[in-house]
């Protein structure tokens, strides 16, 4: 279990640092305590409360099922298993928006641009 809260920490630990934030950052943002913080990217999470978990990976932009795999309650077949194959940009999209390393602002302009094609595609559709 060792390796697997090992790798949980660094799961926190780099997603934290790649919004620049500091721990007291983290806490501001996620409600969790800096010193529930702390005590994980140590690597002292046996158990982490999961609604701690999933508000900081909330915070951070990380997947919450990454939280899952990194404390071995998931593995990377799991999170494959049933799920259909999305397309290749699709991905690169995802992929993009979840790796924290555009601001939240930014993820929301994306957002609300495809959200904006969208509905003019609809409307093309339905004028013409």
């Amino acid at each position: 279990m060792a390796d697997a809260v090992q790798s949980f920490a660094d799961l926190i630990a780099d997603g934290r640092r790649a919004k620049g934030w500091s721990q007291d950052d983290l806490e501001r943002e996620s409600g969790v305590s800096r010193s529930t913080i702390s005590r994980w990217e140590r690597g002292l999470a046996d158990r982490p409360e999961p609604e701690h978990v999933r508000a900081v990976c909330a915070a951070l932009g990380v997947d919450p099922r990454r939280a899952a795999v990194s404390l071995g309650y998931l593995t990377e077949d799991d999170l494959r298993a049933g799920q259909d194959q999305l397309p290749q940009e699709v991905e690169e999209v995802l992929d993009i928006l979840q790796s924290g390393s555009i601001s939240a602002e930014s993820r929301r302009e994306w957002i609300n641009y495809l959200k904006y094609l969208q509905q003019a595609s609809t409307s093309d559709r339905q004028t013409g």
